[in-house]
């Protein structure tokens, strides 16, 4: 029996496992920077409780392993399966706990260096690890898998942008206080993205539009926010899919965004599917490689005559 927790920035979620089945869950809005002055071990144990005797492992995955975190992983290179996680885990110990394991993340260096810290738990969870697979968020993730394995990572910033175009520039000047839903205006926003004819710019120069539509009175003020996230989710996958809009394309995920983000592909006349993280399942596949992994370490000390 062992603890699994996914540590985000926002959020504390701990599973207890065993090789089978989730024995039960705890969760918090305790994320990592809400764990004041690196007193993650003070949370730790506030946080799981009665848990602490009954486990013989926690693994860690999430911010949590990041340099702003408790103890500071690497990053395994592409590609990288459950076996990578478990052989360069970071492990640690605390007198009164199980043996720590802090997972690392995974990561590609070239062309340009781009990171996963969390997510690919989610990804080994699934049922299906091949194909092109797309995690929503404010950071949204494109992730290919072969065999298994993430192979290539790209992460758009699409979120985080909308968020601050709606919030302070020129065109949050004009969107109402009082926000309502306008499917409609979304999916302009996503056709406005992928028609390459359009502009001679690409997305810098269509969000200008989100203003001069409502200036010639062609879009509402009501509509400008969802006419925004369709320019930015459609400019993505635009960017994305480049001139490959054929295959599978599975979206990580049963949220609102989510939903967003199938409505767009079928935009584009991709064909996207909803599937369903398991992060149980991701932790029991990196856990089922400790014990090689741990061998490997023992080994790798004896031959290189260490202790």
């Amino acid at each position: 029996m062992y603890i699994a927790i996914e540590w985000t920035s926002s959020a504390f979620r701990a599973l207890l496992l065993n090789d089978k089945t989730v024995l039960g869950e705890k969760k918090s809005a305790r994320g990592t920077n809400r764990v004041k002055n690196g007193a993650f071990e003070a949370a730790l144990r506030e946080e799981l409780g009665d848990w602490l005797e009954k486990a013989e492992m926690i693994l860690f995955s999430g911010m949590v392993t990041s340099r702003n975190g408790w103890i500071e992983s690497p990053f395994a290179p592409v590609p990288a399966g459950p076996a990578d996680l478990a052989a360069q885990a970071v492990r640690h110990h605390v007198e009164g706990l199980p043996p720590l394991v802090f997972l690392p993340g995974i990561a590609q260096t070239k062309p340009l260096p781009d990171v996963m810290r969390g997510e690919e738990i989610s990804l080994f969870g699934l049922t299906e690890t091949d194909g092109l697979f797309v995690l929503p968020g404010p950071h949204a993730k494109w992730v290919t898998m072969e065999g298994g394995h993430i192979s290539a990572i790209t992460t758009y910033m699409s979120g985080e942008i909308l968020d601050l175009l709606k919030k302070d520039s020129l065109v949050s000047r004009l969107i109402p206080a009082t926000y309502e839903e306008r499917p409609d205006a979304f999916r302009r926003g996503v056709q406005t993205a992928c028609e390459q004819g359009a502009l001679p710019g690409r997305i810098l120069a269509r969000i200008f539009s989100a203003r001069s539509l409502v200036l010639f009175d062609e879009l509402g003020p009501e509509e400008i926010a969802d006419y925004l996230a369709g320019l930015m989710i459609g400019a993505e996958i635009a960017e994305a899919l480049g001139e490959d809009e054929s295959g599978k394309i599975s979206i990580v995920g049963h949220t609102p965004l989510a939903g967003r983000y199938k409505t767009a592909l079928e935009l584009f006349d991709a064909e996207a599917t909803l599937v369903t993280p398991d992060i149980a399942a991701g932790f029991r596949r990196v856990a089922s490689r400790q014990g090689d992994a741990a061998q490997a370490i023992e080994e790798a000390k004896i031959a290189s005559g260490g202790i």
